[in-house]
């Protein structure tokens, strides 16, 4: 569980946008089709990547592959980390030439930063903020990769990564979750459309998320939630109807149990970090 922590956040569609979240924050066994930068600005975050439990220190930065599973577990209170999503064509595109910047993001990299580093950051920090573009916070992204590059001996560990396809059945279901958001999924309905019978479906989902099947299918919703709540001004009605929730106080219910605060103070707290 994540308490007490500030969670500084660029997440990436074909945009970067920030936010801010505070108090209690727990982040369940999930992929993505970005790469993720993680970097602690203060404290200490135990963070599992694909099995694997890694421990992330001040100063450190840790760069998980895209469609890598990871989940955040344990974090010490008053942690500052800052979490950047972004497509890899994205990064890559801003780096013709550089043979080497595909290389290092084919496996998952923790890293001691520089003073330069840390000095991207704080500008990528001011874009989360608003303050710039996103184009700007692309190209610090990208700026970082290149520091990477020229210090490698910064990097402490090379993490070999087992990526979850797009034919793995957990990649499927998460698509057909995600795509029937509107409708009452069931167990039932997922095993269906997977071939599996329910008893294997929900085995499976256990082992590749640690999730029960009701806790897998609302963590989805879940981030659903939290994007809109970070970059819409849409009303808690609409935004529970949006990310597949059945009503207001399921959607409330079900966001201060795994995240330690109703929707509207979490939205509060990002009013108040700007």
């Amino acid at each position: 569980m994540v308490n007490n922590c500030t969670i500084i956040r660029m997440l990436t569609e074909d945009n970067i946008y920030g936010s801010v979240v505070t108090h209690g924050f727990a982040i369940c066994n999930h992929w993505h089709s970005e790469m993720e930068f993680i970097y602690m600005e203060h404290g200490r975050l135990k963070i599992d990547v694909d099995g694997t439990l890694y421990e992330i220190l001040k100063g450190q930065l840790l760069i998980v592959s895209a469609n890598t599973m990871h989940a955040f577990m344990e974090v010490e209170t008053d942690s500052v980390i800052w979490v950047a999503r972004i497509y890899p064509k994205n990064i890559l595109g801003n780096l013709r030439g550089e043979e080497n910047a595909a290389e290092i993001y084919r496996s998952t990299l923790l890293i001691r930063t520089t003073d330069r580093m840390k000095t991207i950051f704080a500008d990528m920090l001011n874009a989360a903020y608003g303050r710039f573009n996103e184009c700007y916070a692309g190209i610090k992204i990208s700026e970082l990769t290149l520091e990477i590059l020229c210090n490698k001996s910064t990097i402490k560990q090379y993490i070999p990564i087992r990526t979850v396809e797009n034919s793995e059945p957990i990649y499927k279901m998460q698509q057909f979750v995600e795509n029937n958001r509107f409708k009452d999924i069931t167990l039932t309905m997922v095993a269906e459309y997977m071939g599996f019978s329910t008893a294997y479906c929900s085995k499976y989902i256990k082992k590749k998320t640690n999730l029960n099947f009701l806790d897998y299918v609302n963590s989805i919703h879940l981030r659903e939630a939290e994007e809109l709540l970070q970059t819409s001004d849409l009303s808690m009605t609409d935004v529970s109807y949006a990310a597949g929730f059945k009503s207001v106080q399921c959607f409330n219910r079900t966001f201060k149990k795994h995240r330690g605060m109703t929707p509207t103070e979490y939205r509060k707290a990002l009013k108040n970090k700007k």
